[in-house]
């Protein structure tokens, strides 16, 4: 699966967190392990980053692994360490 990317970023960031029970940790373990294989940057343990257009390709995992209980998608505006995030998903320098 792959994102397609957009030319202009939309200057919005697409947080996927999760909290998952100990008992599901392989369900845990593999979401972590697919969001990371469609390129988002782990935030913290449990929250994901991406910033462009990436919920059809998250619906689709929930629906997978039937998770959509445990995962939050929030669309946000400004996140504090944004320049650190830029430079890992390699946005042009202006």
């Amino acid at each position: 699966m792959e994102i397609k990317k957009p030319t202009r970023w939309d200057g919005k960031w697409r947080i996927v967190m999760f909290d998952i029970p100990e008992k599901l940790r392989r369900l845990r373990d593999s979401l972590r392990l697919h969001f990371r294989e469609i390129g988002l940057i782990e935030l913290q343990k449990s929250v994901f980053v991406y910033p462009y257009p990436c919920r059809k390709e998250i619906e689709f995992i929930l629906e997978f692994y039937n998770a959509r209980r445990y995962v939050r998608f929030v669309l946000a505006e400004k996140i504090d360490n944004e320049l650190h995030l830029k430079n890992k998903f390699n946005f042009k320098q202006h």
